[in-house]
């Protein structure tokens, strides 16, 4: 998974938020190594749309806060399944550099 479609999955499994939101979200989450601009946020956002992985918040159903003309977005139970595995998968490639970096007899 692309590193920075797995930042915006991040921050959307916390609460659904609008485009500018991720965008902010998603700096602060990766101390700034990862920046979105419009164009690519955009487009990742409809990808994740189109895969099924997020889905568009109904104008009923959002959160307060922006000005109102913002799109909404929130992480859908197959996001939830893709993020949880591209989760696992870092998880496992960590463990297993971790384990190849400590010197014999030494614990992880």
């Amino acid at each position: 998974m692309k590193t920075h479609l797995f930042f915006i999955l991040i921050s959307l499994a916390a609460e659904p938020r609008y485009g500018t939101a991720i965008q902010d979200d998603v700096r602060s989450l990766s101390d700034g190594s990862v920046r979105l601009w419009p164009a690519t946020l955009y487009g990742s956002l409809e990808e994740l749309v189109r895969v099924g992985w997020i889905e568009e918040v109904a104008d009923d159903d959002r959160p307060d806060g922006g000005s109102g003309r913002e799109r909404f977005y929130r992480l859908t139970g197959g996001g939830r399944t893709a993020l949880e595995a591209e989760s696992a998968r870092l998880d496992s490639m960590v463990r297993l550099a971790r384990a190849r970096l400590t010197p014999q007899g030494l614990s992880v």
